[in-house]
């Protein structure tokens, strides 16, 4: 009888069976991705990027690429202990610190918004970095002024009452603060008080300005206007101005509040900026994004604490353990929250991704994604081995992405306290596998010249590395293999003499490649062999004994150096006995 073939090839070449559809376990793709062509490539490595480490035992705690408005203006933050450092923009990469004192091991997310970039750690308040300075967002109040002299003006003699606000470099105004004690002006030549005002002690302060009442006006009255002090050093003001003028001048607000100190989480929706406060998610002014009205929040339905915010599409869903709602409306008068009726909640913020405007992140029953009213599992047998594999305990540490069409999820796997693989699932061809890197946090590159990057950052050092660039991980080989179910080649029932296995590869500079093999229950045998380099070309593994009996093989091609290779193909050449019966 003349051997059979079976053919199992990519998606250029007609077969029994695709590559990209034989059945795999998650696992069965291990640092491997299928590629446009259903052929499979071992995945790029990641090497050092910042040439010195920022710490020797403080992992990276937050990564932000930050692009001004003009994206040719850009700079790379890295948060690792108490501290913010910029990276620099030539090699070798060198750390300038930019913010210190914070508590430490609080981790940090970012956020743009126009020229400023803003990022919270849950403890030590909102901040807004322009790339010169960080400056908390939000401007404590001044105490009350106080009465100097008179001097010539123009008020009508009686009773007036004052009040004074700091005002930052970005123009942004403090509340009115304490009310002064009641001060009079006489008859010409004293119609005017000079009152003294404090400095401010915040750096980002750069002028004051002064209200005041009318004449006769109460101490809880309207404050008009009267004019400011551009300066942060000038220790007193001359308030001369007639009450006809500042009638037609601005009154105090009384709702430039500050944000509060404990915000863990941070979102842009259009224009505004959302902060998550435990269960309160609070929101900005329409247009003076440093505003938070202590009034201006919604409350979690479950009163759970908030566990993600992202924007999608026009709305801004909201996540919590096992919740997701959706906040909608324009402003403060219609602003909903609406009920997306899943108990598949968020419960670890870092892994909560946009991915073309699907929300995917990590439930406690595996990967989960939103699409704008439902959420649905991501994928069942990917999520049955997170399951099985995933320290609950540490659940909250994974961190995910999405680059070159893939979602990323770094988890901690077995006992390990830290991530220690990373999982993906191609969201254009639905293939999964295993990544052996693990990053604690991921950073995206993509505008302003920099092409389509990926930075990772350390889970126990201050590093910074570059993924997916060259071919080895930090200088050591990267384990590559797939490992398919058993083929029975469509005849489970039937023994086999299975004589050749075949393996179609595109090799570049590496020449080693090992054949493992398993017929039916048997151990897994192996068979090494010497690829010719640079080389596109089918291999011949033949079994031993001139052939093997066997219901069923498993194979599985592997390779373990510092070179790329694809895998395109694979053949058997079997013949098949007859039926047995009882």
């Amino acid at each position: 009888m003349a051997k059979q073939i079976y053919r199992i090839l990519d998606d250029l070449s007609p077969s029994e069976a695709k590559l990209r559809n034989i059945p795999r376990k998650p696992d069965g793709l291990y640092n491997m991705k299928m590629n446009e062509y259903g052929q499979l490539e071992k995945r790029l490595g990641y090497a050092k990027y910042n040439t010195t480490s920022l710490s020797a035992d403080k992992k990276i705690l937050g990564m932000h690429r930050f692009y001004k408005q003009n994206t040719a203006t850009k700079e790379f933050l890295v948060v690792y202990d108490t501290v913010v450092a910029k990276l620099s923009e030539t090699t070798p990469w060198g750390a300038t610190n930019v913010k210190t004192g914070l508590t430490t091991g609080k981790e940090t997310f970012f956020v743009d918004f126009y020229n400023h970039c803003y990022f919270v750690n849950g403890t030590d308040g909102v901040f807004k970095y322009n790339g010169t300075n960080v400056r908390t967002v939000g401007i404590t109040a001044p105490g009350a002024p106080t009465f100097n002299a008179n001097v010539d003006g123009a008020l009508t003699a009686g009773n007036y009452y004052y009040k004074y606000t700091f005002v930052d470099e970005d123009g942004y105004e403090s509340n009115g603060g304490t009310v002064s004690a009641v001060m009079t002006a006489g008859a010409n030549p004293n119609d005017g008080i000079t009152i003294n005002i404090a400095a401010s002690a915040d750096a980002k302060v750069t002028k004051r300005r002064i209200y005041r009442t009318t004449v006769g006006g109460a101490s809880n009255g309207i404050f008009y206007y009267e004019g400011q002090v551009a300066d942060n050093t000038t220790l007193t003001y001359n308030s001369t101005t007639a009450d006809a003028t500042i009638r037609q001048n601005t009154v105090l607000h009384t709702d430039h509040d500050a944000p509060t100190t404990t915000a863990h989480l941070i979102a842009k929706r259009e224009s505004r900026l959302y902060i998550a406060v435990n269960e309160k998610l609070y929101m900005s002014y329409l247009s003076d994004r440093d505003y938070f009205p202590s009034d201006w929040y919604i409350q979690a339905g479950n009163m759970q604490k908030i566990s993600g915010i992202l924007e999608q599409v026009n709305t801004l869903p909201v996540f919590t353990d096992d919740s997701i709602e959706r906040l909608v409306g324009t402003d403060e008068d219609n602003f909903e929250f609406k009920n997306a009726y899943s108990n598949q909640g968020c419960i670890a913020y870092r892994s909560l991704v946009n991915c073309d405007n699907l929300h995917v992140y990590l439930g406690f029953e595996g990967i989960y994604y939103f699409d704008g009213t439902t959420a649905k599992e991501l994928n069942i047998y990917l999520n049955e081995y997170i399951k099985d594999n995933i320290n609950e305990a540490y659940a909250y540490l994974s961190a995910g992405c999405y680059f070159d069409n893939k979602y990323l999820l770094s988890y901690p796997k077995g006992a390990s306290t830290v991530n220690n693989e990373t999982v993906y699932y191609d969201m254009r061809n639905g293939s999964y596998g295993i990544y052996s890197f693990s990053f604690g946090c991921y950073s995206k590159w993509d505008k302003g010249g920099d092409g389509l990057q990926l930075k990772g950052g350390s889970t126990t050092i201050g590093r910074v590395y570059s993924v997916f660039s060259g071919t080895n991980d930090d200088g050591s080989s990267i384990t590559a293999y797939d490992s398919p179910e058993f083929f029975d080649l469509g005849i489970p029932d039937r023994w086999k003499q299975i004589y050749d296995i075949y393996i179609k590869v595109k090799s570049t500079t590496g020449t080693a490649l090992t054949m493992y093999y398993t017929l039916d229950n048997n151990s897994e045998t192996s068979v090494s062999l010497t690829m010719t380099a640079d080389t596109t070309k089918w291999y011949r593994i033949p079994l031993t004994g001139g052939g093997q009996r066997a219901r069923a093989i498993k194979i599985r091609p592997y390779v373990s150096d510092a070179y790329n290779v694809t895998f395109m193909g694979y053949m058997f050449t079997y013949d098949v006995e007859e039926q047995e019966y009882a």
